[in-house]
C-alpha cells in the first residue's frame, strides 16, 4: 500500500504540492481569525459582515494583504486588522480565499511580505 502512495505523490509537482500546504493551513488560519465575522461559508452576516463568497477583489493580493493587515472602517462596522499575522499566514489565507471563492490562483509570501499598505 505504501507503494501506492508513492506513485500518487509522484503525479504531483512541488507547485501542486506546496499549493495544497497552503490551503489546508490557510483554512485554518481563516477559521481562526476571520470565520466568525464572514462565516464559514464566507457568506458574511448581512449588512454586517460582507461575504467573501461574492467578492471581485480576492484576485487582488495588494488590497487583501493590506485588508488583513490593517482591517478597514465602513459605514456599518468596523474590520480590525492584525499585525500579529505573518506574510506567510497572510498569504495562506489569501490562497486559501481564492481557492474556495476566487480563481485558484496561489500568492506566494514574497508578494505579500512586498505590499507596503498606507
Amino acid at each position: 500500500m505504501s507503494g501506492c502512495c508513492l506513485v500518487i505523490n509522484g503525479c504531483n509537482s512541488e507547485q501542486q504540492i506546496r499549493h495544497e500546504q497552503f490551503v489546508i493551513a490557510g483554512k485554518n488560519l481563516y477559521e481562526t481569525h476571520c470565520a466568525n465575522c464572514h462565516g464559514k461559508d464566507g457568506a458574511g452576516l448581512r449588512n454586517l459582515y460582507p461575504p467573501l463568497s461574492a467578492s471581485t477583489r480576492l484576485g487582488e493580493t495588494d488590497y487583501l494583504t493590506c485588508l488583513i493587515r490593517t482591517g478597514t472602517t465602513g459605514k456599518e462596522t468596523d474590520m480590525p486588522g492584525n499585525k500579529d499575522l505573518y506574510p506567510l499566514d497572510i498569504a495562506q489565507i489569501i490562497t486559501y480565499l481564492n481557492e474556495r471563492w476566487g480563481d485558484r490562483q496561489m500568492t506566494e509570501t514574497d508578494e505579500v511580505a512586498r505590499v507596503q499598505c498606507p
